[in-house]
């Protein structure tokens, strides 16, 4: 008889698969799985680039270029931003020329994203002007504001070179009211004060005539700058006792920190057009009071 083969899954004679087998494939398939990784990776990777140029090529945000001028006794002092270095060079040598190297002092920032500005040019022909001490003016794009302290006259002058030199450009702060330029609506109550008014009557004006800020801030809106230069002017020609207390605007969930300084920026406003200082006291609205504007009341 010939002997029988047994056929069980088991036995070692059927496993032709060995340890050496297994390492190989095992190698192979990591291989293959890395150089996969390798292919995905160098797939992804353009990505990146495109992302990258795509940001750099964003446009900066733009606004106009800006000068601010305050006249400290005959020394200018400048400040503001301008789109390159040539035109703050050029900004910079004009001050100069009008008023003296040793008479100008500043700085002004570069921004790319300012546009030219197009009251540059004429800048020379406007700084022989700007002359009077105390007074402010400040160039934004086509809008010119002036500030500070300055007389009639001297506002009537700067009025009549700007209109010349700048046409068509918004012209506000201390211009309002000169010439044909209507003051603000709000201070219709202190240009029907009649000339020698008594300070009960300046008083009564100035609580019928709002103040307004810019939001969140001390900072006396362009708008009622011209409106406080006229109640200096009726302040000082009121008669009889004038000493007056201020008390700050503020506005719902506002502070009484920002009502106090509020109180002294309209202050400040009414000493520069010549008002005593000696003649204002201020105050903060008291905790809990209502939104409000600026009021007045003799002492």
């Amino acid at each position: 008889m010939k002997p029988v083969r047994t056929t069980a899954s088991n036995s070692p004679a059927r496993s032709h698969v060995t340890p050496s087998h297994v390492a190989l494939v095992a190698t192979m398939t990591m291989t293959a799985l890395i150089a996969l990784g390798g292919c995905s990776r160098q797939a992804a990777a353009p990505a990146a680039p495109q992302a990258h140029t795509t940001a750099a090529t964003l446009p900066p945000a733009q606004f106009d270029s800006r000068l601010s001028l305050v006249n400290n006794n005959g020394t200018v002092r400048y400040d503001g931003t301008v789109d390159s270095d040539a035109s703050r060079k050029a900004i910079i040598a004009m001050l100069g020329q009008a008023y003296g190297p040793g008479h100008i002092s500043g700085a002004l920032a570069i921004d790319a994203g300012a546009r030219p500005a197009p009251w540059q040019a004429r800048l020379p022909q406007f700084l022989p002007a700007f002359t009077m001490p105390g007074a402010a003016i400040g160039f934004d794009g086509k809008r010119l504001e002036l500030g500070g302290y300055a007389s009639e006259p001297d506002r009537a002058t700067l009025l009549a070179r700007a209109r010349q030199l700048f046409p068509g450009y918004e012209l506000t702060g201390l211009f309002r009211g000169v010439g044909d330029i209507a003051p603000d609506d709000t201070a219709q109550a202190l240009a029907g004060l009649k000339s020698g008014a008594s300070a009960g009557e300046v008083v009564q004006a100035l609580n019928q005539t709002p103040i307004h800020f810019i939001d969140g801030s001390a900072q006396v809106s362009a708008d009622s700058l011209a409106a406080l230069s006229q109640a200096a002017k009726a302040i000082q020609g009121s008669a009889g006792e004038r000493r007056i207390e201020i008390t700050g605007p503020a506005g719902a969930g506002e502070d009484l920190a920002l009502s106090q300084q509020r109180a002294e920026a309209i202050k400040v406003q009414l000493i520069v057009n010549g008002v005593s200082p000696a003649a204002i006291e201020t105050r903060s609205h008291s905790a809990g009071s209502a939104d409000t504007g600026a009021s007045f009341r003799l002492l």
